[in-house]
């Protein structure tokens, strides 16, 4: 079953009696008005806690996790088409790899924690990750469209909130990267031969990676970004 068949149907104006007051309520409703095709939204109560991969439908979707939501797999949230989809998680997040793209946007109250790296795609269909807490993982992998934010607490993205290492387009509010995307004349002396495609740092090879427990970076290349970070 896909994560956003799990739970239960209810209505938008459920939600929005239920989470009156939540900061990001109007940013969930409004999944009504973006898409052609209402999505039917679910409410998943007590979290989930689970041992295997869990991965959303093509969309367009819209739910909240009421709890935690942990697994010992990954998490992919993805679409396909022009749907715009929204996720709201009111705990924290914990898995191994996390995986985003398309338009699924995916906000959580709590913080954010992946024992390997978290990879997005695709911002400019609308794709975003965030944390109202503190985001930590191994890597960061991001094209230079798609955006990142952690919150740590207060109202908006800060530095201090990321204790990772950030691959990601220069430009953006919500994050400062510490290698550039767009630089891929530096890909071969910074990153693992097995995430590289022609000479260059990609996505998906990436992604296998890391579902091997590998690294994106060198090792002295890592040991040394996170030493300047004091990670």
């Amino acid at each position: 079953m896909m994560l956003d068949e799990m739970g239960h149907e209810v209505s938008f104006e459920d939600i929005a009696a239920r989470y009156r007051g939540h900061d990001l309520l109007s940013w969930f409703l409004e999944t009504r008005d973006l898409n052609d095709e209402e999505p039917r939204p679910r409410l998943i109560e007590g979290g989930l806690h689970v041992t295997h991969d869990l991965e959303t439908g093509d969309g367009p979707w819209a739910f909240i996790i009421d709890g935690d939501l942990v697994t010992t797999g990954d998490l992919i949230f993805k679409t396909e088409g022009a749907g715009t989809c929204a996720l709201i998680v009111t705990g924290n997040v914990r898995a191994r790899n996390i995986i985003y793209g398309g338009s699924a946007r995916v906000a959580v109250d709590g913080d954010i924690t992946a024992s390997g790296v978290i990879i997005g795609s695709w911002g400019s269909d609308g794709a975003v990750l965030g944390t109202s807490g503190i985001l930590t993982a191994r890597a960061v992998l991001l094209d230079s469209h798609t955006p990142i934010w952690a919150n740590a607490g207060g109202p908006r993205s800060v530095p201090e909130a990321f204790r990772t290492l950030i691959v990601g387009g220069r430009g953006w509010q919500e994050f400062e990267p510490d290698i550039d995307a767009n630089a891929l004349e530096n890909d071969e002396q910074t990153f693992v031969p097995e995430v590289l495609k022609n000479g260059v740092h990609d996505l998906h090879l990436a992604r296998k990676h890391a579902e091997r427990g590998g690294s994106p970076f060198l090792p002295e290349v890592e040991q040394s970004l996170r030493a300047k970070k004091g990670l």
